[in-house]
């Protein structure tokens, strides 16, 4: 299958692959979404330890949904694989939002095609960021439904081994750990660079992290990590909780994060020097964000009071707005650190610009189908008319220039995929290895 499966679609393919696997495969229910969407766990085999799988952690990266289901697949056809492990697997943690993609499922993939369906909700309404933190600067203790039945299958199975299926927009392939395992980051690398995916070399989402080898990272201890609140006003509450693997670390699981990218960025693995210094790439980033994002925000301040239709498009524009301030805010900081001099890397430099790219084709996809939800509710004043047609336009530029500068993959969804099922594998095995 080269095409992303809808939600019904994709519970339908599990439950045929119980049945073809009756002795080897079961599921069950662990929940509901908030729109009633059964959340259901397959299980696979008999090994000692548990090893926990879920596609869909963000609403806007389906492609999981395919690994769960190559990858589950394996084990049922090859039990070699499974051994000493019993593995568990949840197709999508966040059903309600996957519905809000599913327009560009079927493809084209081209960027165009995949703002025009996109959506990626406020992080207080992503169950992959609303897990509880009972201690520490800041507190929360507002889990969403999912995220509640994910925590449950935590506790329950206590498992050795968990693999959140990420999937990135652009960049390239980078993955992250949750410790080092001597031999692994290196054979991590080496099952992209098959697929002839680059190495991210310089991921914003891993700024910090130590790094266990090219294109791996290890993720810090929970309790190592300084949750703040981010800013936003009283209509916008920016808050969010921990994410899985903070929860999963109390057990001592291997974590497991692999992030590949439907479309890669020019230099993302080009470890040289780009000619110019830190100080100046993120002075010019934080112009460059603040030229796109600011009539955003003062058109959404404007039409506000106009708007009359329900829809998680409102959180999720205000949301991605207030980070993309607080982005601003860090980077026109950071133009004073003591390091502000030194001279960056080619991959460091792509990927602030690929954040700086991201960050606004977000806010101007999600604005216009806001809008769009308007209209289709019959609310069409001249304003909000206005508005749509030159977010219409914005849009079009914004995805133009993001299609000249990066590169498309034959075969994206097939490749991530891949990437992420031999992933899962090695990582077992490695884990088999080092447990005796």
């Amino acid at each position: 299958m080269r095409e992303i499966p809808t939600i019904d679609h994709m519970a339908a393919l599990l439950r045929e692959l119980c049945d073809r696997f009756p002795a080897t495969c079961r599921r069950r229910r662990i929940g509901s979404s908030r729109q009633g969407e059964p959340l259901e766990l397959v299980s696979i085999g008999d090994g000692r330890q548990n090893a926990l799988v879920f596609g869909g952690p963000h609403a806007n990266e389906p492609a999981g949904f395919l690994t769960v289901l190559r990858l589950a697949s394996a084990l049922c056809e090859n039990p070699a694989e499974r051994q000493g492990f019993t593995w568990h697997f949840i197709a999508c943690v966040d059903p309600d939002g996957a519905r809000l993609n599913e327009g560009w499922y079927g493809g084209p993939y081209t960027i165009s095609h995949y703002h025009r369906h996109f959506y990626r909700p406020s992080m207080s309404d992503q169950p992959e960021w609303t897990f509880p933190i009972p201690s520490g600067r800041k507190r929360f203790d507002r889990p969403l439904p999912e995220t509640l039945a994910l925590m449950r299958v935590i506790d329950e199975l206590r498992p050795a081994f968990m693999l959140s299926l990420h999937n990135a927009d652009f960049g390239g392939a980078y993955f992250q750990i949750s410790r080092d395992v001597p031999g692994l980051p290196a054979e991590l690398a080496a099952i992209a660079a098959g697929q002839g995916v680059p190495l991210d070399l310089g991921p914003i989402d891993t700024v910090g992290y130590r790094v266990a080898g090219p294109g791996v990272t290890l993720l810090p201890p929970a309790e190592h990590i300084d949750f703040v609140e981010t800013g936003g006003d009283a209509r916008t509450p920016r808050t969010y909780g921990a994410s899985s693997w903070h929860y999963a670390d109390r057990y001592g699981t291997f974590t497991l994060i692999a992030e590949v990218p439907l479309w890669t960025t020019p230099g993302c693995d080009d470890p040289s020097d780009a000619g110019l210094s830190f100080g100046h790439l993120v002075k010019a980033a934080a112009v460059r964000l603040r030229e796109e994002l600011e009539p955003l925000a003062r058109a959404r301040t404007d039409i506000r009071h106009q708007c009359v239709a329900r829809t998680p498009f409102h959180a999720a524009v205000d949301d991605t707005l207030a980070v993309s301030h607080l982005l601003i805010a860090s980077l026109e900081g950071a133009v004073d650190r003591a390091d502000a001099a030194r001279t960056v890397t080619r991959a460091e430099a792509s990927g602030i610009h690929d954040t700086v790219r991201r960050l606004p084709l977000r806010a101007c996809a999600m604005f216009l189908r806001l809008l769009e939800a308007e209209a289709a509710a019959d609310n069409r004043p001249a304003t909000l008319t206005a508005v749509r047609d030159t977010l219409e336009e914005r849009l079009r530029r914004l995805c133009a220039a993001a299609e000249d500068e990066l590169v498309p993959f034959a075969d994206p969804i097939g490749r991530i995929v891949t990437i992420q099922t031999e992933a899962a594998l090695a990582t077992a095995r490695w884990l088999r290895s080092t447990q005796g």
